[in-house]
């Protein structure tokens, strides 16, 4: 049986806490008056005279761009990050925390925290899981996976939930509880107290690669594709009991390949991508707490083929989903849905060799905006700027130099 695992103890962005819990409640209120404060919207009344002010500003808030942060594993095993900020500025990529505290080119995965923090997890070169916002930190103790071992992040009001396949292809979880610990606090004390347990279901890869989406009731879904090549659902309802689903027969997929999921940001509605043995994206839709809602649907067009079991990443936004990925041939793809979880469109982001053949790859979406990251095949770290679903002209911006993204080195970006 795979084992699935979950841990406590997430810390909040530029804090420290010695050994005990941290004043949780002070910190959420200076965070959301901060947060507040950055969006250009009062926290209290204003007076009359503040009001037309304040109006531009709400305004001037309202159109800008959601923030977005990327992370990577350099090619030296620190963890770099990049992104954008609240007023659009797009920030190079700069060491995240300890230097050297990852294998090269490990996994990360990252995940925007109820508060808007980000905040990015990996396993680092000792075996511990690592996380945090500002900085990097160890979360437990060391050896307790294999290093690099792929993570995915499910986050609910309270609790950050790390998913992973361990080495017996045990899915588990470890729990991260924000009134106990918040990821982006760094912990100098003993370890705080972590939470993990066994998920139910089919025997999975160890190590393999997992997906996870949080619905708005609370309830979450982790997929994977088991040691049969066949596409699982597992569920946590929002008391805690699990349950396990098979969506597809065996030979769907690669063993423990690249899968992705979403939850829609309009009705909640469950979609989860992965692909199938002929290098086509698969589409199904998912009832939540159960199994397909409709049969899976490959991308029905003539576009690049993606290498099988090879990495793709996905993103909802008010105008659909948009699933990244690079083809056999090197070349950057987005694939984008409608509202309704039907395939819409493909873009091709990039000419053929321009990234190596099924390397890692993030994306972020919005209304305003579509991000998609990756690295070059001369290991140069970007993204690329994509129409929202309008078409339209693609641009490519680097965030650091030759060398420094591993060629097929983990990236994740929130």
């Amino acid at each position: 049986m795979a084992r699935l695992r979950c841990i406590r103890g997430l810390s909040k962005e530029g804090s420290t806490v010695t050994g005990g819990r941290s004043q949780n409640r002070r910190r959420w209120r200076i965070r959301a008056a901060a947060l507040l404060a950055a969006l250009g919207i009062a926290a209290a009344p204003l007076s009359a005279s503040a009001s037309a002010s304040a109006s531009a500003s709400a305004a001037e808030a309202a159109s800008a761009k959601p923030p977005t942060n990327a992370y990577l594993v350099a090619s030296n095993g620190t963890v770099y990050g990049y992104g954008r900020t609240v007023d659009g500025t797009w920030l190079p990529a700069a060491p995240v925390g300890a230097k050297m505290t990852a294998p090269p080119g490990a996994s990360i995965t990252s995940a925007r925290l109820p508060d808007g923090s980000a905040a990015a997890f990996f396993v680092g070169d000792d075996g511990a899981v690592w996380g945090g916002c500002g900085s990097m930190w160890r979360m437990t103790v060391a050896k307790l996976l294999r290093p690099g071992t792929p993570l995915t992040v499910a986050v609910t009001p309270n609790v950050a939930m790390l998913l992973f396949s361990d080495g017996q292809g045990q899915w588990a979880d470890m729990r991260v509880e924000s009134e106990i610990h918040h990821p982006c606090d760094i912990w100098t004390g003993p370890l705080p107290p972590i939470t993990t347990e066994s998920l139910p279901g089919a025997w999975h890869v160890p190590n393999g690669t997992i997906a996870a989406t949080t619905l708005p009731d609370g309830e979450t879904g982790v997929f994977g594709i088991d040691v049969n090549g066949a596409v699982h659902a597992t569920w946590r309802d929002p008391y805690g009991k699990w349950s396990d689903t098979t969506l597809t027969a065996g030979g769907a997929s690669l063993p423990g390949g690249g899968i992705a999921a979403t939850a829609s940001a309009l009705d909640g509605s469950v979609t989860v991508f992965y692909s199938d043995r002929a290098g086509r994206v698969v589409l199904a839709q998912v009832a939540e707490g159960g199994g397909l809602r409709a049969d899976p649907t490959p991308v029905p067009w003539a576009v690049a083929k993606i290498l099988e079991g090879a990495p793709l990443a996905a993103a909802s936004s008010s105008l659909g989903n948009d699933i990244a990925y690079i083809s056999e041939s090197g070349a950057a793809i987005d694939l984008q849905t409608d509202t309704a979880d039907q395939w819409k469109n493909a873009v091709t982001l990039s000419p053929a060799g321009f990234a190596k053949a099924g390397s890692p790859i993030a994306v972020t979406a919005s209304a305003d905006e579509v991000d998609v990251y990756c690295g070059t095949v001369t290991g140069i770290p970007g993204h690329f700027s994509v129409p929202p679903h309008t078409g339209g002209d693609v641009s490519w911006q680097p965030a650091g130099a030759a060398g420094l993204a591993s060629p097929l080195g983990g990236i994740t970006a929130s």
